[in-house]
């Protein structure tokens, strides 16, 4: 009986002056997703204010599967679309009543009613009564029957699902996330996605200093987050050869955690500048390394020009694994081993002097990290 699919916008269709703009990423997105998972449909916006999808050519519990994952999408109901038509409106309810074998019933109105809500919701009940016998109940229905009424149709439906909200897929502009390929980064990548950004992933492979389980779970970890990316592809790069830079670092030892995140926010500038992204996206967490505490993050964020965002900045370990459980990613959570670079005290504070000697050690480098990101490997998931 319900053949198309009506979805609900999230929190900005109360901005007028951008809701076309943001529908418009919307349908986008829902369109890339479906192609992504070999779906095929219609996607169409109905009078600048929902999402209509029809043309399904697969089981809808196939079509709900992807929908319930993309942002941007408060709610989706299965509906069936008919004219404005009052009699046929009444018809299609008492169907819906005769095939849920309902005799409790409740109907909610919404949209562009010709006439007042709760009139109109009366006329409706008693033919619809009048029609089967059945009984109308405000408390407890079998079913509740929702009726959309928009310029030219009406759509109706009995079934509402949720959608996780958010903004739609690069309504926010681009971000690089730099990604360790542990729970942290992953979970910040997908909380960037969820606010509408377009995010292109930068891993940075610490070999040989790192163990090759860490390079295995970065792997791992991009492919888990770019089956969550509500698009048809994710770009990422994977960046080699910094080690080098590093380890030859004329610089303090106990600052060489610092050297290396500011080498690290360098790199993700440079491809921010590349692929015309707005900001970077990291995984830190306020106090959880010594390269995260307050003057340490001050100290760093003041060496590039790009905003850095961290969406997980006053979450804690436990916070982090609990949310990374919810969202698929809790297998990121295991231990890989740790980093041959780090020296045994490296600093937990920071101010301008130290921040002056890592500015000076970027300069110096320019041109090797304008090189090694000009030699990554650019992956498509």
């Amino acid at each position: 009986m319900f053949n198309a699919v009506l979805v609900r916008p999230g929190e900005y269709m109360v901005r007028v002056q951008t809701r076309a703009k943001y529908l418009s990423f919307l349908r986008e997105s829902i369109e890339k997703t479906f192609e992504r998972r070999g779906l095929s449909a219609r996607v169409r916006i109905v009078d600048n204010v929902r999402l209509l999808i029809d043309s399904l050519n697969s089981p809808s519990n196939q079509y709900f599967s992807v929908l319930q994952y993309v942002p941007g999408i408060s709610s989706f109901s299965p509906v069936v679309e008919i004219e404005k038509d009052y009699s046929v409106l009444v018809k299609t309810i008492v169907a819906i009543l005769l095939r849920e074998k309902a005799r409790r019933f409740r109907i909610e109105l919404q949209g562009q009613l010709d006439h007042g809500r709760k009139e109109l919701t009366a006329l409706l009940s008693k033919a619809v009564v009048d029609e089967t016998g059945a009984i109308v109940d405000l408390v407890e229905p079998e079913v509740v029957v929702g009726v959309d009424v928009r310029t030219r149709s009406m759509f109706i439906y009995n079934a509402v699902y949720k959608g996780i909200g958010g903004l739609p897929y690069g309504s926010q502009g681009c971000g690089v996330v730099l990604f360790s390929g542990g729970v942290d980064s992953a979970l910040a990548s997908i909380l960037a996605v969820k606010r509408g950004v377009r995010i292109i992933p930068v891993f940075i492979d610490m070999s040989p200093y790192w163990s090759s389980m860490a390079v295995e779970r970065a792997m791992e970890g991009l492919k888990l987050v770019a089956e969550k990316i509500p698009w048809n592809t994710l770009k990422a790069y994977i960046v080699r050869n910094t080690p080098r830079i590093l380890a030859n670092a004329q610089i303090p030892l106990r600052y060489r955690c610092l050297a290396c995140k500011a080498t690290m926010y360098k790199i993700a500038s440079l491809v921010a500048e590349k692929e015309n992204c707005d900001f970077i996206i990291t995984g830190e967490s306020l106090g959880q390394v010594a390269s995260q505490t307050p003057s340490n993050l001050k100290t760093l964020t003041g060496l590039i020009d790009k905003l850095i965002m961290r969406p997980l900045i006053f979450m804690d370990k436990e916070e982090i694994i609990d949310a990374s459980r919810k969202t698929g990613l809790s297998t990121l959570s295991r231990e890989v081993g740790g980093c041959g670079l780090k020296p045994e005290n490296p600093a937990i504070s920071s101010g301008n002097e130290v921040q002056r000697i890592l500015s000076d050690f970027l300069k110096q480098v320019e041109k090797d990290l304008e090189e090694v990101v000009q030699e990554s490997d650019v992956i498509y998931l």
